[in-house]
């Protein structure tokens, strides 16, 4: 009987495999601690969604996975996307990158899975995972990059009809499916009965229960939604709510100052509200762009927050692909017990102000596997004040400030120009015990910060763990680097204090173009600064002090501990341009900035006018000394073609020497080392510059050997 049963094991391991041949898919046998094969993980069933007609094919790519074609839609000009679900066990891509001869390179982010190709056949990457991931793939270094959002298979699929099921197509509702942007009136107010109706049904059952309202695959352009308690939005994969971007459709709650525009919220929650979720594959588009440029009602344009659990608990989102913002796109506002799972964010980078998920003034919130691609931060943390333009709207937020409290934000993948995962700005409440886990960010001017602008609150209780950082590129102000801690006094409001940060098990495979922060202020300490196996670029062995982690711009913060080695943080050499007269070529302004390049403070900087080449500065030593190194802490106005020159009487061109030239200035902090020379002047002057303002540096320092 044993051999029987040991014959038809291997039988049936052979008919998987010889399927898994036939088909391009992979199979992988397991096997116990003995080493032998206990069972055969079989491929992943796929299932694809046919996206809205509103979106053209991609151009760039083309997608299977275990052999089933995956439609890829055109993003927004740095990625194109495709979406779909799978059962559990691996899936092998097929991504063919068109109007090219072949692969030449290829990324696979994120880059900690260690993924890599199966083989590479002409223009064709073939790589396997072994579960549902969100991947962000490279090939031959394309502009437009391809975002795979890969989805665990449904497992809570409502009926179409039946009791508790109020079905948007049938009777009484006969909302269409056709895609048109006439009628969306009353196609919204169909949709608003649905919910009500819903709502009542969920209610009169009471005990948790929902009605469902179940949206079919199709294009719908709605107006401003409401849910309410006790109710189930269901979005069948395919299905998408689209905004019509015209500002008559939709009410005005709020007025953004700083875009000079009113904001709505497109799909909100009753105030008071419970025990409502969205759930499905289907995506909530609000054609951002459209609506921030249609000045047809009211001369301005609007933007949108896409969804807002406001002044609501109980609240969940699950599978929901959101697009195309032109404000924040998700912001939970005073509510608690929240959680978003398998969530699509993805925005334009190019449009300003479309945050990922904006977590304000909430307590007891989970965002757990999700991708944010955003020009603004997809992940953060705020809280704002009674009169902040967000919250004073026409329609102000309801209740009295709260704090944000019990946040975990685990398994995401982050893209955006601005911050990867951040605490703040607002911090006009105390923000406590919130935790960013298990976060990737791809591309970031900084990697995740602690960002304490406006407002008094405490940030207590922070922690950063498992994460990794793999490419800081460009600057948000003068910051381009892997993390940042600081206080700004923004709008007057004050500071407050940084008490307990854990970073921990971090991966930094690039630390940016500037350096890292710990500035807390006078009467705003940074304290209880814990930093735990953080692996800079290029180091096999963790950082042992805060000079190796590139902090390199520290004030007002105490009580710092290294693990699992801590070192006794290096001498600083002297600075021999610290307080030292300083000579610049012009001003951007009315006011005389050179000497704030060599008065030790990174908060204060020298400019020049804008727009203008050549710019200089020189400091004067006071008398001729060895020198070797200079340091330049640019700010965003960074010099693009410069050279360091030096001289002994600063009265004519002709007395200036080159040291050291370059026509690939990078910005950020850029150590310059040359030959050893004995010089009291010392200068840069700038050739090009690499922005349309001036040549801007908080510090010019000067080293000799």
């Amino acid at each position: 009987m044993a051999k029987v049963r040991k014959w038809f094991c291997a039988l049936l391991i052979f008919m998987v495999v010889v399927s898994s041949w036939m088909t391009g898919t992979n199979v992988r046998a397991e096997k116990n601690m003995e080493g032998v094969i206990t069972g055969v993980t079989a491929p992943a069933t796929i299932y694809k969604y046919t996206p809205s007609a509103r979106y053209a094919a991609s151009l760039n790519y083309t997608l299977k996975a275990n052999g089933v074609e995956i439609p890829v839609v055109k993003g927004f000009g740095d990625y194109d996307y495709a979406h779909f679900s799978m059962s559990k066990g691996p899936v092998t891509y097929e991504l063919t990158i068109l109007n090219t001869d072949k692969v030449h390179e290829y990324s696979i982010s994120p880059k900690k899975l260690g993924i890599t190709a199966d083989k590479v056949v002409g223009t064709t990457l073939t790589f396997t995972t072994q579960t549902d991931e969100y991947l962000i793939v490279m090939i031959n270094n394309r502009a437009t990059r391809m975002v795979i959002a890969a989805d665990p298979a449904e497992t809570d699929v409502p009926n179409k009809k039946g009791k508790g099921i109020f079905n948007i197509s049938k009777a009484p509702y006969g909302v269409v499916t056709d895609g048109q942007i006439t009628e969306v009136a009353e196609r919204t107010a169909a949709i608003q009965q649905a919910i009500d109706d819903a709502s009542a049904y969920g209610t009169c059952q009471g005990g948790g229960a929902q009605g469902i309202v179940y949206v079919p695959a199709g294009t719908y352009y709605i107006g401003n939604l409401t849910l309410k308690s006790n109710t189930a939005l269901y979005m069948e994969p395919g299905a998408t709510f689209v905004g019509t971007g015209r500002t008559s459709d939709y009410t005005e709650h709020w007025f953004k100052d700083s875009m000079g525009r009113p904001a709505t919220w497109w799909i909100s929650t009753a105030f008071h509200s419970t025990n409502i979720r969205i759930y499905g594959r289907g995506t909530i588009d609000g054609n951002g762009q459209a609506l921030h440029d249609d000045k047809s009602t009211n001369g301005t344009g609007m933007i949108n927050n896409l969804v807002v659990p406001i002044a609501t608990s109980q609240f969940s989102m699950d599978g929901i692909l959101i697009r195309e913002s032109s404000a924040w796109a998700v912001v939970p506002v005073r509510s608690n017990d929240l959680t978003f799972t398998n969530v699509k964010m993805l925005n334009s980078l190019n449009m300003g102000e479309n945050d990922g998920i904006d977590v304000t003034e909430s307590q007891n919130v989970i965002v757990r596997h999700s991708i944010g691609i955003s020009l603004d931060d997809p992940y953060s943390t705020k809280a704002w004040a009674e009169d902040t333009d967000i919250a004073s709207g026409k329609v102000p937020w309801p209740g009295q400030p709260e704090p944000v409290e019990h946040v975990l934000i685990e398994d995401a993948v982050a893209w955006t120009k601005c911050y990867g995962f951040k605490i703040g700005q607002g911090v006009l409440q105390d923000q406590r015990n919130i935790t960013f886990r298990d976060g990737v960010v791809y591309k970031a001017a900084v990697g995740f910060a602690i960002h304490h602008k406006y407002g008094t609150g405490t940030v207590e209780n922070v922690k950063f763990e498992r994460m990794d950082v793999e490419d800081i590129s460009g600057k948000n102000e003068d910051n381009s680097a892997w993390m940042t801690m600081f206080t700004v006094n923004g709008g007057n409001l004050g500071v407050g204090p940084i008490n307990g940060v854990t970073v921990k098990d971090i991966t930094v495979r690039d630390a940016g173009e500037s350096f890292a922060k710990i500035n807390g202020q006078d009467g705003a300490m940074m304290t209880g600064l814990l930093f735990e196996n953080v692996y800079m670029p290029g180091s096999s062995t963790p950082a042992a002090t805060l000079q190796e982690m590139n902090f390199l711009s520290k004030d007002y913060f105490s009580d710092v501990t290294i693990l699992p080695v801590q070192h006794e943080e290096p001498v600083p050499r002297t600075n021999l341009a610290l307080g030292r007269p300083a000579v610049g070529s012009s001003n951007d302004g009315t006011v005389d900035t050179a000497p704030y390049a060599t008065d030790g403070n990174m908060s204060t900087r020298f400019g020049t006018k804008r727009g203008v080449d050549p710019g200089w500065i020189y400091v004067d030593l006071g008398e001729s000394k060895p020198i070797h190194e200079v340091r330049l802490y640019w700010e965003a106005a960074y010099g693009k073609s410069y050279k360091i020159q030096v001289a002994d009487d600063p009265s004519s061109e002709e007395n200036w020497r080159d040291v050291y030239s370059t026509t690939e200035g990078k910005g950020g902090l850029e150590t310059i080392s040359f030959e050893e020379t004995n010089s009291r002047y010392i200068r840069m002057y700038g050739l090009e510059r690499a922005t349309q303002y001036g040549y801007s540096i908080w510090e010019f320092e000067v080293y000799g050997p």
